[in-house]
């Protein structure tokens, strides 16, 4: 996939969404860490590390369920930040809270792109000058002021979402953080939309993934 990525902060920020690509581009990592930023090379090589694991070896163990309703290349995205959560939850937050983070995490193999997801993030399809969307999180919650929504190892319990899609050459997605507004068409094309915030206060950033 290919990630044409924007942002704009106004008065209320929110801390920079870096966006990796590895493992010869099947994984791509959206993340956004709240806290000290020195913990997040050890997040990206968590999740990396397992699912580079979980490629190379079908029977790979971890002390978590896969889920029935979810393909395997979904479970293994959602056990990945699984395991960095409770890596960070009981060796960095466990008696006094020093880093958290917002994450989406993408794994393609042949025609399958799966995701799991924790935090501020919105996955809208891109269809007919549409967006359709896929799970949206986080941005009916702050009224008032930009906190995060939920965070990977902060507390003991982490809500994640999951799932995926099947991937075909006309395939566009949204994925993206907002606050105070929304994103809007601009103008597009068969191969590349170009979208706008709703107004000029609000917080935003935003990747438009596409097939290569």
């Amino acid at each position: 996939m290919k990630w044409v990525t924007r942002s704009s902060q106004q008065s209320l920020k929110m801390p920079t969404t870096h966006v990796h690509h590895l493992l010869d581009n099947q994984m791509s990592l959206a993340v956004r860490a709240w806290g000290s930023q020195e913990f997040n090379q050890k997040f990206i090589d968590e999740i990396s590390f397992y699912l580079s694991s979980a490629q190379a070896d079908l029977d790979v163990t971890s002390p978590f369920d896969f889920r029935e309703n979810l393909s395997s290349l979904a479970n293994k995205t959602r056990i990945a930040l699984l395991l960095a959560h409770d890596f960070f939850y009981k060796s960095q937050n466990k008696t006094e809270f020093a880093i958290g983070f917002e994450a989406a995490v993408f794994f393609q193999s042949k025609n399958e792109l799966a995701w799991s997801s924790v935090g501020r993030f919105s996955l809208k399809r891109i269809k007919d000058l549409y967006l359709h969307t896929i799970f949206d999180s986080g941005t009916d919650r702050d009224e008032e002021i930009l906190l995060p929504v939920e965070l990977i190892g902060a507390e003991k319990e982490v809500e994640i979402t999951s799932g995926s899609v099947i991937l075909d050459s006309q395939t566009q997605l949204l994925l993206s953080s907002t606050y105070g507004g929304e994103l809007i068409f601009e103008s597009a094309s068969a191969k590349q939309a170009h979208l706008q915030p709703v107004n000029n206060t609000m917080t935003y950033w935003y990747s438009l993934m596409t097939v290569d």
